[in-house]
This record gives structure tokens, C-alpha cells and sequence, in this order.
């Protein structure tokens, strides 16, 4: 299979190219990410929303990119541009060990995520924020006022993803954590 030609055939709508890639490259993702997230590098939208969905699908069924290949992951938040392939790749973070190197840089993309005029951008980039700030305690202080802020202005499904984040944040064993499903 050719999956760049295979993610192309994506009409928009249905995901059947990209279930079929992640049906192919499932036996081996430590050597598919890395193409994958090459493509999703792409200026082409069928190529950035189809290799984010299946990074994303991988990492969702416990074959995350790690190391190099998770930092390859985060610096594409400042790369790609279709709304749909920032979310996955904010949805593919709960699953990522964050590099430390890395941290500073995701910091920044996140905050700019949050002003995304796309609500469900917004809510995964302050789950991201929860992620980092449960990774590193000394910005919490941080991320609690970009919370609280967010808390008087975003709209409820937003809200949800912050009181998770808040709850991934509390308590180290909860019940409820930043990579949780719901919005």
C-alpha cells in the first residue's frame, strides 16, 4: 500500500483511508510514525489530517511514538495548520512521554492554541497545559491562572477539559486525568 496515495483518497468526511493505513502499519508503528509524521509535515490537508489521525489512532491503542519520534510529534504542533490534525496530535499527547527538551517549546504552542478560534482546539491545548504542568510542578501556578481565566470565559465544553486537566493535576492517583476521553 501506498499510504500517502491511500490518506489522499480522503473525501473529507469518512476515515476509511486512514483506518486501512493504520490497519497496515499496525504490525510495525515504530517504523511507521516516523513516515507518518513526515507526511503529516506535508502542506497538503488530506496528508496532515489523515497521517495525525492515524499517529493518534496508534498512540491511542498503546503504540505512542516515543523519544525522538514523540518530539518529532510535538514540534508539528507548530507546523501543521489544518484544525483537525492539531487536535489529533492535542489528543495524541495523554499518551506521549514528554521530552524535557521539549517542554518549553510545547508550552508555547499550547498557549497559542488556546486563543484557536476552533473550541475543541482550545479545550485539548489546555488539557496539554494540564499534561505539562502535572509533568513539571513549577508551572502550575501558571497553568492554574490560565485555568482560572478560561473557567469565566470558555464555554462548557471547554470547561469539562479544564476540570479534568485540574483533576489530572490534584491528585496523582485520581479518578479522572488529563488524557481522559471526553471532549
Amino acid at each position: 500500500m501506498e499510504i500517502a496515495e491511500t490518506l489522499r483518497s480522503y473525501d473529507g468526511k469518512r476515515v476509511a483511508p486512514f483506518r486501512a493505513v493504520a490497519d497496515v502499519v499496525r504490525d510495525a508503528p515504530e517504523s511507521a510514525v516516523p513516515q507518518l509524521l513526515a507526511l503529516a509535515a506535508s502542506d497538503e490537508t488530506a496528508l496532515q489530517v489523515g497521517a495525525t489521525w492515524v499517529v493518534k489512532h496508534l498512540a491511542e491503542g498503546g503504540d505512542a511514538p516515543r523519544g525522538e519520534v514523540a518530539a518529532q510529534a510535538i514540534d508539528l504542533l507548530e507546523r501543521v495548520h489544518e484544525p483537525d490534525a492539531v487536535l489529533h496530535l492535542l489528543q495524541t499527547l495523554p499518551h506521549l512521554e514528554i521530552p524535557a527538551d521539549r517542554r518549553v517549546p510545547l508550552r508555547c504552542a499550547l498557549k497559542r492554541l488556546i486563543r484557536s478560534r476552533h473550541v475543541f482546539v482550545r479545550a485539548w491545548a489546555y488539557n496539554g497545559l494540564g499534561l505539562l504542568a502535572a509533568a513539571d510542578p513549577g508551572l502550575r501556578g501558571e497553568v492554574e491562572v490560565l485555568f482560572e481565566a478560561a473557567e469565566a470565559t470558555e464555554p462548557a465544553s471547554v470547561r469539562v477539559r479544564i476540570r479534568r486537566a485540574r483533576a489530572g493535576l490534584g491528585s496523582a492517583g485520581g479518578e479522572e486525568s488529563p488524557a481522559s476521553p471526553a471532549p
